[in-house]
């Protein structure tokens, strides 16, 4: 595959496009473009760029639909065996996507880049895609997996804010620390950790796992994880280990979602979750008092990801070009990043008034930028849907009393199977 050179500071996130002498658009044109269930301020600002792009390009419409996030992938999956994969989606499962057959390829797109447009993207994600996927999809939004804190209840405890990224014992640490008594009743009703034990909880896991040095693939997408179970194994013994310092412990971690996770960080009954930038949408919407108190830790177990703009096979992929070249403005990402609390990928923007001197969106973007950060393992795994289920099995199974090597042991074996099966 042809090699990128770019001249920015790698940040790992994916570059952008600007597109000179495109061919003129037809005429009543429609594209189809779905993502995920975005924040509500997330899918207003979309709306309201796609209505910009839309009065600069008449002929052209974009008919955009967000679907709830248990339902997302699932509804991809039926319109690619019907036949009707949308024109442009947002996901950062790029592999699964390209081994399904659905995606376009589009490395001629990344020729007609100026290097002065590819000089102000960063490298990294690149280098990752060109190695596993090729070159198959475009930036939307950058994510740091970190932990979200109320400095409030930091401060209430006498905690000050650590200046250098903390490791996972000074993550129990603190979690113990901020597990108290709060309205003097004898019972603990702030707690230092909200888990989110069993469904979904493979983020957090996988922050754990990466830490201890497990990986799921190699850069072939070839699944790896068997030779990773003591890693596997500690994860879980860790995970099991912070519930202690969550509301209910073990046996109510097992059902919490990020929902249920994010409402009791805006309750103010947990001080710490792991989370991304949206927390802070969210937030908003539920306690506007308690997201003035949010604030992120640098740690040195990130886990980052990107959700980017996949082309399917589409009659009309010029016309799908230009929206993504309309997108990818300075301004525009800036402001539609800003509103879901994500970041932006590009490297020319710490200039800009909306982030320059907002203290979390300068810890997110450092954070992003930490070399120590993993990469989240769907970029790389194929397809990382069909595993995941089994380690929200093995984290329940261990939070509700099980052994922890006899649940690794279970996993592994059940995804090294289906795996191969595929």
């Amino acid at each position: 595959m042809r090699k990128i050179k770019v001249l920015a500071a790698a940040l790992p996130l994916i570059g952008t496009l600007a597109f000179g002498g495109m061919p003129a658009m037809a005429e009543d044109v429609t594209l189809r473009l779905w993502t995920g269930g975005f924040a509500k301020e997330g899918q207003r600002t979309l709306r309201e760029i796609i209505s910009a792009f839309e009065a600069e390009n008449p002929g052209i419409k974009v008919e955009y639909t967000a679907i709830a996030w248990d339902k997302y992938r699932a509804q991809i999956s039926t319109a690619a065996t019907l036949g009707e994969v949308p024109d442009m989606w947002v996901d950062g499962l790029m592999m699964v996507w390209q081994d399904a057959g659905i995606t376009a390829d589009n490395a001629d797109l990344y020729d007609r880049l100026s290097p002065e447009t590819v000089a102000a993207f960063a490298p990294a994600p690149l280098d990752v895609m060109e190695q596993s996927v090729g070159l198959v999809s475009f930036p939307l939004m950058g994510l740091a997996w970190t932990i979200a804190y109320n400095r409030e209840l930091f401060a209430e405890r006498g905690i000050e804010v650590p200046a250098e990224p903390i490791n996972l014992k000074q993550l129990m640490e603190l979690s113990e620390q901020l597990t108290f008594d709060r309205d003097g009743d004898g019972r603990n009703d702030v707690y230092g950790y909200g888990l989110i034990g069993a469904r979904l909880s493979s983020h957090f896991w996988n922050m754990i796992f990466y830490k201890l040095g497990g990986q799921w693939a190699d850069l072939e997408g070839t699944l790896i994880v068997d030779q990773y179970r003591d890693q596997f194994i500690e994860a879980l013994v860790y995970m099991r280990e912070i519930a202690e310092f969550t509301p209910g412990g073990e046996t109510a971690a097992v059902g919490r979602t990020y929902e249920s996770t994010r409402a009791l960080f805006a309750q103010e009954r947990v001080a710490m979750v792991a989370d991304v930038g949206e927390i802070a949408t969210v937030l908003t919407d539920l306690s506007p008092e308690v997201a003035e108190k949010l604030g992120f830790l640098r740690i040195d177990f990130g886990l980052n990801s990107f959700d980017n703009v996949l082309l399917g096979k589409t009659q009309h992929r010029e016309e799908a070009f230009k929206f993504i070249e309309f997108y990818t403005d300075r301004d525009r990402m800036v402001r539609f990043n800003d509103s879901m609390g994500s970041i932006t990928p590009r490297t020319d923007v710490a200039d800009h008034p909306t982030i320059a001197g907002n203290e979390n969106s300068e810890t997110l973007a450092a954070q992003l930028a930490d070399p120590s950060g993993s990469l989240h393992p769907g970029l790389l795994l194929s397809p990382y849907a069909a595993p995941r289920p089994h380690v929200w099995d093995a984290v329940a199974e261990v939070l509700l009393g099980g052994d922890p090597a006899e649940a690794a042991d279970k996993a592994i074996a059940t995804m090294t199977k289906q795996f191969a099966q595929q």
